[in-house]
């Protein structure tokens, strides 16, 4: 039977050419805008390779100091210095982990007689590797121990690996950072700019720098942020609440300044709205979005629908004459609603497929900002950024849904009038 309503439904979309296919692009094309907005937005959120942890970690991009009984409003905006992340997030108990990153910067790297390049550099500790899961092609990365004492030891990312040396196995192998040697100790593969907490090309020990002296407001503030992960979602409160005992404990043994962080530690979403002092509006940022969707969504399906509305109106006397020759109501219920299935569902793939094409092709258009336009790597999309199906079934499912009301309440009207009335379309 079901089978017999699928033939059915292909023969009246195939009679109604032009109608049918306006359908399946509106529709199509309703799916792909919705698709790509939640790609452009997944990307920095889900859970994907090598920030596996995003939706139980905690980020704090910046902070304010203050002179001490001074207004919030009157300070001064910047990274911490790893005195103060050491002392105020390093500490935490009721964190798995902390890790203090720097921004990325340029970093001359050459071989002691040979080939040179510049690439992004960060520099870290040894609980990053712990934070973020990189696929590491050769060796591993440094170690508590080495963090701990400055060793000069450094991991890269395989093109760099390959630029230099043309392989990726050059563990043991020595490299120069603005003529400065470091022995490399591992190679993973190269990472997205997109994973913008974990993306770099190469990464040092922070101790073997001079990072730790490049301070200032009193050895408060620096080129560093932290990234805390929790055990689970759920402790984040927790986090917050000894994030801020640390913090009080801290500005204690300050003289003349406060730190503070204007509500952070933030979760991932927050991360993304967090503009220096600027404590982001949450609730309206959700709301833009849920206003953006909801206009993507119900102006083609009102279109959609009076088009659908329309198709039915025509089928009126089909309907009657069904009835004639002992049709049920619910027989022409069930005809209707598969031919809006099979019409959604052919919108619904090709609505996919058009969502992730126009996702490569503007890639650079979606994804670049201030904030990666001057990096060397590449703007790559993982298949763990690409995939939502929650995205996808939300938007066919209301496609769906409105195809089957326009189409199914003409269709249910005249499932119950008079035969001689719906021939008559009356």
């Amino acid at each position: 039977m079901i089978r017999l309503y699928f033939q059915q439904a292909l023969y009246h979309l195939r009679d109604n050419p032009i109608i049918t296919w306006v359908s399946i692009l509106g529709t199509a094309l309703a799916i792909c805008m919705i698709m790509v907005l939640v790609i452009t937005f997944q990307v920095r959120l889900v859970d994907c390779e090598p920030e596996v942890n995003r939706s139980r970690s905690l980020y704090v991009s910046a902070m304010s100091v203050k002179a001490k009984g001074a207004d919030d409003s009157n300070s001064a905006n910047s990274f911490m210095s790893i005195h103060t992340g050491q002392e105020c997030f390093k500490s935490l108990t009721t964190a798995e982990a902390v890790t203090l990153i720097s921004l990325p910067n340029k970093v001359r790297v050459s071989l002691p007689a040979g080939a040179k390049t510049t690439a992004d550099i960060k520099q870290t500790d040894e609980a990053f590797w712990h934070i973020f899961h990189f696929r590491f092609l050769n060796g591993a990365a440094f170690t508590k121990a080495d963090s701990d004492a400055g060793l000069p030891v450094v991991v890269l990312n395989a093109s760099i690996a390959r630029k230099l040396f043309g392989t990726t196995d050059v563990t043991g192998k020595t490299v120069q950072l603005n003529h400065v040697d470091y022995r490399i100790c591992g190679v993973v593969a190269d990472v997205s700019t997109l994973a913008t907490s974990a993306y770099a090309q190469i990464w040092v020990p922070y101790n073997s720098t001079d990072m730790a002296d490049l301070t200032w407001q009193d050895n408060t503030m620096g080129q560093m942020r932290a990234v805390i992960l929790a055990h689970s979602a759920s402790d984040f409160p927790a986090i917050r609440e000894e994030t801020e005992k640390l913090r009080l404990k801290y500005n204690d043994g300050l003289v003349n300044l406060d730190v503070f962080y204007r509500g952070q530690p933030d979760a991932s979403f927050t991360n993304l709205y967090r503009k220096w002092s600027q404590v982001p509006d949450m609730s309206s940022v959700i709301l833009s979005y849920v206003i953006i969707i909801f206009i993507l969504l119900l102006v083609p399906a009102i279109n959609l629908s009076s088009m659908t509305l329309s198709r039915m109106q025509k089928r009126m006397v089909e309907i009657g004459v069904r009835k004639a020759f002992g049709a049920t109501g619910s027989e022409l219920i069930r005809q209707v609603f598969f031919e809006n299935l099979l019409l959604t569902l052919l919108a619904g793939i090709l609505g996919l497929v058009l969502s992730y094409l126009a996702t490569f092709l503007l890639t650079d258009f979606l994804f670049s900002n201030s904030m990666n336009a001057y990096l060397s790597g590449e703007t790559a999309l993982t298949t763990g950024m690409l995939l939502s199906p929650w995205a996808f079934f939300s938007a066919f499912g209301f496609c769906l849904l409105m195809n089957i009301l326009s189409a199914g309440i003409p269709a249910w009207r005249a499932s119950k009038m008079n035969i001689t009335d719906a021939i008559n379309q009356r």
